[in-house]
């Protein structure tokens, strides 16, 4: 090759890489649209979930709140509405269910179809679940599969049932196209429906004392990765042209890896604690509700798949990336920097762990207080 063409090569090269960047950095498009759909928040009673709804509710959405305490609930859906764009135009519904049960979800979504004119819902954020920390010997055998149930199950009923929902074309369940509540959408061009769990970085890189818990978020972190797959399938269908049956909108997934949220749970998770687990991971802020909500709806509308909300998650993610999808140049800058820090961080974990073992006894798994 001459040094012309190598130089000619090299440019084009160089032009392409930059505008892919340029687009990946700059892009404005909305990916995320929120203004007149509705919205489930399992969960949406307190914390996180509650947040996310009212911050929802804000941007013009019609908000379903799910969780199992009716008073609290109660309370939950008057703030929300208190936040409403367009308090006379938006809807807002609570219900209460037991989201470990399988029945639950599909009920869930019947009512609220019914409730929405018909039309299924358009975006589902899994909030619900608990933290109880222990060392894996120490707990019941039921603790760990209450963790399961509660974290991993609830959301993986959730999505079951969304999913066989959202692919099934209007015309097989009757929705009635002339009464969606929403202005803001086009029938020729319908919004796609996004689901987003809510997981934990310690789905990334667990850390000792949290072996009930973060099991469950790394299910629940390989079931979504199979899912943004499956999902493509749904999707593609749409543009055949074979003329057999398809969603009427494209699906999208997507995964939010929170570190430690202020929530009325972490008190008594701050309780039965481990000591070596407070130690460990004293470099852990927990940030407030309201805060990662607004990290995660900013994150949604720039199109992201996976989510962090701090400088540490942020590494962390990098770290545990895996296979999933690196959907911009910022998830290959962390999993770079995250492939380099876990080289140093990881046996350095372990370590400590030998060290409080040599210097406190086996049986010095007990809470911090």
């Amino acid at each position: 090759m001459s040094v012309s063409t190598a130089t000619t090569v090299t440019s084009i090269t160089v032009a392409i890489v930059s505008f892919v960047v340029f687009k990946m950095l700059f892009s404005r498009k909305d990916h995320f649209p929120i203004d007149g759909l509705t919205a489930i928040v399992t969960g949406g009673s307190q914390g996180l979930g509650l947040s996310l709804a009212q911050q929802l509710a804000a941007k013009g959405a019609n908000v379903v709140i799910v969780a199992q305490d009716k008073g609290k609930l109660e309370r939950a859906v008057k703030s929300i509405q208190a936040c409403a764009k367009r308090p006379a135009q938006q809807s807002f519904l609570d219900l209460s269910f037991d989201l470990r049960s399988p029945d639950s979800a599909p009920e869930i979504l019947k009512q609220v179809t019914s409730w929405n004119h018909g039309h299924p819902p358009d975006l589902i954020f899994c909030c619900a679940g608990n933290c109880h920390p222990g060392f894996f010997a120490d707990v019941s055998i039921e603790t760990l599969r209450g963790q399961m149930d509660t974290i991993y199950w609830s959301a993986a009923y959730m999505a079951h049932a969304a999913l066989n929902l959202w692919k099934t074309p209007a015309s097989s369940y009757g929705a009635n196209k002339t009464s969606l509540p929403s202005t803001s959408t086009s029938a020729s061009s319908p919004p796609t429906r996004h689901i987003v769990f809510t997981a934990s970085t310690l789905a990334f890189f667990p850390i000792a004392g949290y072996s009930p818990y973060s099991p469950a978020k790394a299910a629940m972190r390989a079931m979504v990765d199979g899912l943004n797959e499956e999902v493509a399938v749904y999707n593609g269908a749409r543009q055949s042209s074979t003329g057999v049956p398809a969603p009427d909108a494209d699906i999208a997934v997507h995964i939010l890896f929170p570190m430690g949220i202020v929530t009325p749970g972490l008190d008594n998770e701050n309780s039965i604690k481990p000591e070596l687990t407070v130690m460990l991971e004293k470099d852990d802020k927990p940030q407030q509700p309201d805060e990662v909500a607004k990290i995660l709806l900013d994150r949604l509308k720039a199109g992201d798949y996976m989510i962090t909300t701090m400088f540490l998650g942020h590494v962390m993610r990098g770290l545990g990336m895996g296979g999933s999808v690196r959907k911009n140049i910022t998830d290959v800058f962390w999993n770079w920097l995250g492939s380099l820090v876990i080289l140093f961080v990881a046996p350095d974990f372990v370590a400590k762990c030998r060290q409080w073992g040599t210097e406190k006894g086996m049986n010095s798994t007990r809470p911090a207080r």
